[in-house]
């Protein structure tokens, strides 16, 4: 039921950033149906336009102007609360509601979710999985912080995401390295001080979202990862769904995860949360204050039929609905990533893979003739997906691993 107000009139939500359409127009038209939508963006709107009765475009970099922008939008359509799902402007978001003295997340939990080094501070203050973290800003303090960690250990960015610098090293003599790629990542307009250097987990690493309002968190979709590229822990897919997730992990895990998201102030969103489950039990990899992205939206909507951009409009202006999911049906997605330097000339043909009734998308994303390159010289380096359905997880991730093998990216090697 969408949210309306005593009169009868629906409530109206400023959405910071509307992300990319491929992988967020399913969000906003989600959020959409349970508000009316106002949109401040940092790119003139087009697809948008659908979704939203209003917009304005402001730079990320001037918060006083994103301010008196916001304001206007505020003032024009009596809005309601505050909200985004686009991780660089997650602090943005949180600062632009406290500016205009609406509902949102507050900025602290904001800040802390922009930041690993503080995350770990805070986790391990309050007992909640602790891990061994180090906070380095030069190559001599990373070595003299491995010694203490001890190998394998992990470094990675302090305050990035999607693994961007990630990278696991089993060997002293691949620190330097290691560090070294860490510090000049691609940071898609995002700012990073500091490098972590960690001990490393083993387990078996998944995600949970989480809905948090007024200091009670629920999970509402979690994930298997799909990994390659190893030692850089790139998420090359996922599967939601029926049997995701084992029920020890859907216990211990859900439970830290959304008593995590909580100890660090978060609200009125849908946090999506990383877990490792470890020999020692769950422990916490990273807290976001916005939802599962890549696509999260449409897989989880397609293989649980829950809404993630609905959920967290409802979050956003304090409700709390009870999800409604299939039980009997799974969904994934796989990245697809050129094995070399080439030019793109797209995916393989696969006339029978095509025509399967659980191939649910093949999408490209790379105009043909772009030169593409895979992880980790680029961490960004997908030209396209394959989503595929099933009554099981394992049924989806064999498919996907059979689409993925079948669905070979053309085009001549570059030098």
């Amino acid at each position: 039921m969408s949210g309306t107000t005593e009169t009868g009139r629906r409530e109206t939500l400023l959405i910071i950033g509307s992300g990319y359409r491929i992988g967020h127009e399913r969000l906003l038209a989600q959020m959409a149906t349970e508000a009316d939508l106002v949109l401040l963006n940092p790119e003139p709107v087009t697809w948008q336009t659908r979704w939203v009765r209003d917009a304005e475009v402001f730079d990320p970099g001037d918060e006083s102007e994103a301010l008196r922008l916001a304001k206007g939008l505020a003032t024009r359509h009596r809005v309601a609360a505050v909200a985004t799902h686009e991780e660089p402007l997650v602090v943005t978001a949180a600062r632009l509601a406290h500016g205009l003295g609406l509902p949102g997340v507050p900025v602290a939990a904001a800040e802390l979710a922009r930041d690993k080094h503080r995350q770990r501070r805070l986790l391990t203050g309050t007992g909640i999985s602790p891990t061994r973290s180090l906070l380095v800003h030069r190559a001599d303090e990373a070595r003299r912080a491995a010694r203490k960690i001890g190998f394998p250990l992990m470094v990675k960015p302090r305050s990035l995401s999607g693994s961007a610098g990630v990278r696991r090293v089993d060997d002293p003599a691949d620190l330097d390295a290691a560090f070294d790629t860490a510090v000049h990542v691609d940071k898609q307009g995002m700012t990073s001080d500091g490098i972590l250097i960690e001990e490393f987990l083993h387990g078996y690493e998944f995600d949970v979202d989480c809905l948090v309002v007024d200091g009670t968190a629920i999970p509402v979709s979690w994930a298997r990862k799909i990994w390659a590229y190893d030692p850089y822990p790139i998420e090359a897919g996922f599967v939601v769904g029926n049997g995701a997730l084992g029920r020890e992990i859907m216990t211990e895990g859900f439970d830290l995860a959304c008593r995590s998201v909580v100890a660090a102030g978060m609200d009125r969103t849908v946090a999506h949360v990383e877990v490792k489950m470890t020999p020692n039990g769950p422990r916490i990899i990273e807290l976001n204050a916005r939802p599962g992205g890549d696509i999260a939206s449409r897989v989880v909507e397609l293989g649980r039929g829950v809404r993630l951009g609905a959920l967290l409009a409802a979050a956003a202006l304090g409700r709390r609905p009870e999800p409604e999911s299939f039980a009997d049906r799974a969904a994934g997605i796989r990245f697809l990533y050129p094995r070399t330097t080439q030019r793109f000339a797209g995916l393989a043909e696969a006339g029978e893979l095509r025509a399967r009734p659980w191939v649910h998308e093949i999408r490209e994303l790379r105009p043909h003739g772009t030169t593409v390159t895979p992880p980790p010289e680029d961490l960004w380096g997908r030209v396209g997906y394959v989503m595929a359905t099933g009554t099981h997880a394992d049924e989806v991730a064999d498919r996907l691993l059979l689409a993925h093998h079948e669905l070979r990216v053309l085009g001549p090697a570059v030098g």
